[in-house]
């Protein structure tokens, strides 16, 4: 594979992390598919050894303490495994008036 190509996954990595961790900080959903295409891509880029996994943990961490809470930073750091936690707050759901 030619640097070009590693450089070109590593650039569109960035921008498919940095819109999920900001979708999730605005308060917007992410669609299950996002989240295992996303999950499958990162996957993909470690197996063709375009980044390695300690590399990717570290961004993960880095971009969870700037856009999530303390607890979701807590989760990616004792987290061994790569995957992406969702920390998009619960939707409000109230009782049925409907007896």
């Amino acid at each position: 594979m030619s640097d070009q190509v590693a450089s070109n996954y590593l650039a569109e990595l960035e921008a498919r992390l940095l819109a999920f961790f900001e979708d999730q900080a605005q308060g917007l959903d992410i669609p299950p598919a996002v989240l295992y295409r996303l999950e499958g891509f990162i996957e993909a880029g470690v197996i063709a050894k375009f980044i390695n996994a300690s590399d990717l943990k570290s961004r993960l961490c880095e971009l969870a303490e700037r856009y999530a809470s303390t607890e979701v930073v807590a989760l990616y750091r004792s987290d061994e495994r790569l995957i992406l936690h969702l920390h998009m707050p619960e939707a409000p759901v109230y009782p049925s008036k409907k007896s």
